[in-house]
């Protein structure tokens, strides 16, 4: 019981914590940009009103504040790698061998930083989109 305690706690825990991090990670990315925390305001003010709080039903209403915190998310991923991947077979992937029953990380914090990739660095994405 103390182990299935022990890993209960650390899942809720664990969860918490990345989900502050995020936000703490799209504030402080706001805060460095300005104009972006001005239009997320903006829109916020627009659709649920400076004396309500935000429901479900306002979500779809909130592209900016969506298009902000995908951003936040792909710039700051709660995994940098991901969860362990083992081959059934041998294959090539990018010119690279990989063995069969070999453990493989996936960099998302790099493959999200990767213009080549198809998402846009910060600064071309401020002309692009809205962020």
């Amino acid at each position: 019981m103390a182990h299935v305690k022990a890993l209960l706690t650390g899942m809720v825990v664990g969860g918490t914590d990345s989900t502050s991090n995020t936000l703490k990670f799209a504030i402080a990315d706001m805060m460095n940009k300005p104009e972006v925390m001005k239009k997320a305001q903006q829109e916020l003010d627009v659709v649920v009103g400076k004396d309500s709080i935000v429901e479900e039903s306002h979500i779809y209403k909130l592209p900016y504040l969506s298009a902000v915190m995908k951003e936040a998310m792909r710039l700051h991923p709660m995994l940098p790698l991901m969860v362990p991947h083992y081959p059934s077979e041998t294959c090539v992937v990018g010119g690279y061998t990989i063995p069969k029953g070999v453990r493989i990380f996936v960099n998302v914090w790099a493959i999200h930083r990767d213009p080549s990739v198809g998402t846009p660095p910060l600064g071309k994405h401020v002309a692009r989109n809205s962020w």
